[in-house]
């Protein structure tokens, strides 16, 4: 590896999927045709190749695209040997990864999604390949994947043709602020996501397999949290005042929550963790006339300080998507009254907060009424546990918008807040 060229630096940087860092390492591998670079910096690892006649991504090329499939390529590994990509579009720009339509010669239509991270904790595709095997019906078919070196670089499944399900909920509250009409497909989330949890529950290697919950794991959940505070502290200086105020009052509240749940969440232990879906918002489902689906396995980016290879309570998913639906009842205030996010968030009042109660009940219900007998029983305290998942995201959430710089953490802060005014319909402790 030597360094690299200006020219590739500043291709880098414009980039959704760069490393939002200050100090970043990089080193570039050029081959004939294509150059590998590599860079590092705040504990992020970023790996992409790209075309030295165009500068363009080199899985975007379909003679290297393929030459990557049968292993022509050094320091990769795939099992994709048997399909010839003919036709490549790109699907979706991500903040580490890239996502794509492929086509093969026999007009098979795949996604493809490309890791712009080296990840040691990411096992989505031996979760999507187990699940497959499982044949289930609410997930993309795993079909193959590229290794680089130990990590997973590329993967194979099979074309969903849907909307988000953000876009469907996005619209049901502009539809329930406009005419007091209110719609859902949470009868379908909920019992589909009891099919996902109890396929799941029935690993048994080591990745997915249960676990005991207890005072080390409760520990831990409690660290997770505490880390996330001192995190936000340490960069108050990073905002503007007005900002900084906004900061300071959401940390006052993680820190005020967080000594109200250490000895609710006593009640875990002796209950089981086990593999979930992980981060689980409404953009990772996929609708159709015929059925929902789960996708993108792969966890949750910023999970510190924990990795995503830890086990977790099966309402951790449930938690995360009753938060994805604030987030909706959010964007819909903003298309309905075409204002930015911050006026948005003013605007939310009892109207929005009754959609966002109805919608989350509806999946809530039919989960809890779909779910089997092996799983229930770990449920006699159900709102004790989903009300600390839902604070527990939450905290994730800021962490994440912060440090992909999406703009958006103005709306988990706002939540926090609620919470500890107990006016949040799904923080109830």
């Amino acid at each position: 590896m030597e360094k690299c060229d200006k020219n590739i630096l500043s291709y880098i940087n414009n980039q959704t999927w760069k490393i939002n860092c200050s100090n970043i390492d990089y080193e570039c591998k050029y081959f004939k045709d294509y150059t590998l670079i590599k860079g590092e910096g705040c504990n992020e690892v970023l790996l992409l190749s790209l075309m030295n006649d165009n500068m363009k991504l080199a899985e975007e090329n379909s003679v290297w695209l393929n030459n990557l499939f049968n292993n022509r390529i050094d320091d990769f590994k795939s099992n994709c040997t048997n399909i010839n990509i003919t036709k490549i579009n790109p699907a979706n720009v991500g903040n580490r990864s890239v996502s794509y339509e492929v086509i093969d010669e026999k007009t098979i239509k795949y996604s493809m999604k490309i890791m712009k991270r080296l990840e040691g904790d990411n096992i989505e595709d031996e979760i999507l390949k187990y699940l497959t095997q499982k044949r289930l019906t609410n997930i993309p078919k795993y079909v193959c994947n590229i290794k680089y070196k130990n990590y997973l670089y590329g993967l194979l499944t099979e074309y969903i043709e849907g909307i988000p399900a953000a876009t469907y909920y996005i619209n049901s509250s502009i539809d329930f602020l406009k005419y007091g009409r209110f719609k859902s497909i949470g009868s379908l989330i909920g019992k589909n996501l009891a099919i996902l949890h109890k396929a799941l529950s029935e690993c048994q290697n080591k990745q997915c397999n249960k676990e005991v919950i207890n005072d080390d794991t409760i520990e831990k959940w409690l660290y997770r949290i505490l880390w996330r505070s001192k995190y936000l502290r340490n960069n108050i200086d990073s905002f503007n005042k007005e900002d900084r105020n906004l900061l300071m009052e959401t940390i006052d509240s993680i820190d005020e929550l967080l000594e109200i749940n250490k000895s609710n969440i006593k009640n875990f232990i002796g209950k089981t963790v086990m593999r979930i879906h992980g981060d689980l918002h409404l953009y990772q489902i996929i609708m159709n006339e015929n059925n929902i689906y789960f996708t993108d396995f792969e966890g949750e980016p910023y999970k510190y300080p924990s990795n995503k290879l830890e086990k977790e309570m099966i309402e951790r998913d449930l938690a995360a998507l009753t938060r994805s639906i604030n987030y909706a009842s959010i964007m819909a205030l903003q298309l309905l009254n075409e204002v930015n996010l911050k006026d948005a968030i003013n605007l939310y009042d009892s109207k929005s907060l009754i959609w966002e109660r109805d919608s989350a009940n509806d999946i809530i219900n039919s989960y809890l009424k779909s779910l089997p007998d092996s799983l229930i029983e770990n449920l006699d305290d159900f709102n004790i546990s989903l009300s600390f998942w839902v604070f527990e995201r939450a905290t994730y959430e800021v962490l994440y918008e912060l440090i992909a710089r999406t703009g958006y953490h103005y709306i988990p802060m706002n939540a926090l807040i609620r919470m500890k005014e107990g006016k949040d319909p799904y923080y109830k402790i």
